[in-house]
């Protein structure tokens, strides 16, 4: 069992500039970790919740991909894609708090 309640990854995979998929580290990624984590420990959560860093999560071409997971039992990861610093509060909120996934960003498999 992990020792945090949630977890989430963060796409930061870079690319050549001409490739024509693009990269989530080309689109913001890095700004995307920088706030997410911010905000976790903000609010006190650095225990809790766990941001990191992770390869290519092959959603590149939808903008910065961020998946959560939650150690709650059979509760389904969360893959939201188009992720923007400006987003993370209310992303983090939802999912966190609320406990409901951030319906804006959702991608769906």
């Amino acid at each position: 069992m992990s020792r945090y309640q949630e977890l989430f990854f963060v796409c930061t995979h870079r690319r050549s500039e001409d490739n024509p998929k693009g990269c989530c580290g080309g689109r913001g990624a890095e700004e995307v970790v920088d706030a997410m984590k911010g905000w976790v420990h903000a609010q006190g959560l650095k225990e809790k919740v766990r941001v990191v860093n992770s390869g290519c999560l092959n959603c590149c071409d939808r903008g910065v991909t961020v998946v959560g997971f939650s150690a709650e039992e059979g509760a389904p990861q969360t893959w939201y894609t188009g992720v923007t610093p400006n987003e993370v509060e209310s992303l983090l909120h939802s999912h966190i708090v609320e406990k409901t996934p951030y319906s804006e960003l959702v991608e769906l498999f």
